[in-house]
């Protein structure tokens, strides 16, 4: 999608900022009045400029006339240059705001939001948004919204006093000055593809040094690590490329916008000149002009100069924006009912079908369910059949493109899953995916994250049943696990699962291959914990002994191109 086609992209400022965020709006309310006083500011220096000047050719020394017009031009000195720090500071501060808001926003929106149809947002994709994206916006709020406001203010300001003292020369800038308009417009829209461009070359860069990061195991196993050094560099070399192009285009764009902006206050000086000389004009009257004149220039010319600054600020909140819509919270606070007791329950799940764009099979062919309160449910069948994808579909990850999931509560009552809230029905279920999460800390820490009252001994029998007494609650977890085996994030995932159940108040588990990599000691413990658990239990699984402890075996068909 080129950046002319998204929503918003060619106005000088995003109206989806404006409109969800409160901090943008206080923001541009300060800055406009700001703006306005610093407009007069800029009148009243030219003006006491133009009364020292004059009154010094005239021979009239420092006199008080002088001497009160030198005090009064220092004072609007430093009240503008007091002005300015204070635009600066407001500029700042309203973007780490804003920042943050977007930041929570897209976090909230990722974990709690309804599912949109199409597939998620890649998490490199995510996490270079969420860091050095954003920190576009720090230019964007910085330098080129307080131009933005200047250019409002001041140059209005400016063609008023100059037509008062002036009006040929009020008429040459009023004249003149739509053409840096029409010059910034048309330098606008290059430098906003090549920025553009640039974002767009800097995401496949984080996509591809992931990728490898990712691999690099598998690569070093096979001797193939130092060929993708080839790989990584040829992307940064296009990284390179894209953001020296946009740096060009920037600097010629400033070329052109100085160049218009002189050769029109060249017209306004010859004429002031020619008219002083003929004694047409008071010198005093002529400098004025002659002074405020390229002011009413300057502040189209730096919001030229800053429009690259727009373009990757809005390039990053295309990006956000397009997350926010397809995943948000979808339906008004209010509209969403909250999720029902679960204990006792029957889930439905009627003819549920997943695709996504570009694929011309299926995630989740028509699949149907039903998940009996107090049962342990098998869902089994070969990789790539979408026994993943349901479970994401349970989860309230990814939305069912057909078919519903519904929800029979013991007093009868049945409610559509798209119908209630996300958040609240995930605390009605205990979950272990695939590669369970895990958190730096203590093992403790990590197994009480499904009941943060747990005391000690509940740990404890949480971390026995799941097969897992040689992992003392108090021994170190690194970041993601690092230092635990798959085995051992396995059984510590299934032991926050269980506590989840005993005090957090699921009544509902869903383990997606909760005894792969464990030994049939540890399985055997695990089985036994899913069956005197006594909650509704669906399990996805390939081991021959989970699936024969199972009460009902789902068993979902091969899809085109899956292995077995």
């Amino acid at each position: 999608m080129s950046s002319v086609d998204r929503a918003g992209t060619t106005r000088p400022l995003d109206p989806r900022l404006v409109r969800r965020s409160r901090a943008v709006r206080a923001y541009l309310v300060t800055s406009v009045v700001i703006a306005t006083v610093m407009a007069g500011l800029v009148v009243a220096q030219s003006w006491f400029i133009a009364r020292i000047v004059s009154k010094g050719f005239e021979g009239s020394g420092l006199v008080s006339v002088v001497t009160a017009a030198v005090a009064a031009l220092a004072v609007a000195t430093l009240a503008r240059a007091l002005l300015g720090w204070i635009h600066d500071v407001v500029s700042a501060r309203a973007a780490v705001r804003v920042k943050t808001q977007l930041r929570e926003e897209v976090v909230a929106s990722l974990l709690d939001g309804q599912p949109g149809t199409g597939p998620r947002p890649d998490s490199t994709h995510v996490m270079t948004l969420l860091g050095p994206g954003l920190d576009k916006l720090d230019t964007y709020f910085a330098r080129y919204l307080p131009q933005l406001a200047l250019a409002l203010t001041v140059p209005a300001v400016v063609i008023v006093a100059v037509f008062a003292a002036d009006p040929l020369s009020g008429i040459t800038i009023a004249v003149t000055l739509p053409l840096i308009v029409v010059f910034m417009v048309l330098v606008g829209y290059m430098t906003r593809e090549r920025t553009e461009r640039r974002w767009r070359a800097m995401v496949r860069l984080g996509h591809h040094f992931a990728d490898v990061l990712d691999g690099l195991v598998v690569l070093k196993v096979f001797g193939r690590s130092r060929d993708q050094t080839k790989g990584i560099a040829e992307v940064g070399e296009r990284n390179r490329a894209e953001t020296m192009g946009a740096l060009r285009l920037a600097f010629l764009s400033s070329f052109v916008l100085e160049l218009v902006a002189t050769i029109s206050v060249a017209l306004v000086a010859v004429s002031i000149g020619l008219r002083i000389v003929e004694g047409h004009m008071a010198l005093m009257t002529g400098l004025f002009v002659l002074v405020l004149a390229p002011d009413a220039y300057l502040p189209l010319r730096q919001v030229g100069t800053h429009f690259h600054d727009s373009a990757e600020g809005q390039s990053v909140a295309d990006d956000v924006y397009e997350i926010l819509d397809g995943t948000s919270a979808g339906r008004a606070a209010g509209e969403s009912l909250a999720a029902p007791d679960l204990t006792g329950a029957t889930i439905v799940v009627d003819g549920v079908t997943v695709s996504y764009e570009g694929r011309s099979t299926p995630a989740l062919p028509p699949t149907s369910v039903v998940l009996e309160p107090g049962r342990v449910t098998a869902l089994t069948g070969p990789s790539g059949c979408g026994k993943s994808t349901l479970v994401d579909v349970l989860m309230g990850f990814v939305a069912p493109t057909a078919g519903h999931v519904t929800v029979r509560a013991a007093d009868g009552t049945s409610y559509d899953l798209a119908a209630l809230d996300l958040t609240s029905w995930r605390t009605r279920l205990a979950w272990v995916p695939q590669v369970p999460g895990v958190l730096a800390g203590t093992v403790a820490a990590n197994v009480r994250l499904g009941a943060p009252d747990a005391t000690d001994d509940d740990v404890a029998a949480a971390l026995r049943d799941a097969g897992a007494p040689d992992l003392h609650p108090q021994r170190e977890v690194h970041e993601a696990g690092a230092n635990l085996s798959a085995g051992e994030r396995r059984r510590l995932a299934v032991a926050r699962a269980l506590l989840r159940v005993r005090l957090g108040g699921a009544a509902v588990m869903i383990l997606d291959e909760p005894t792969a990599g464990l030994d049939a000691e540890a399985e055997q413990e695990v089985r036994r914990s899913l069956r005197e658990a006594r909650v509704t239990v669906l399990v996805v699984a390939h081991r021959p002994a989970l699936v024969a402890d199972a009460d009902t075996v789902v068993a979902l068909p091969a899809a085109t191109g899956a292995s077995a």
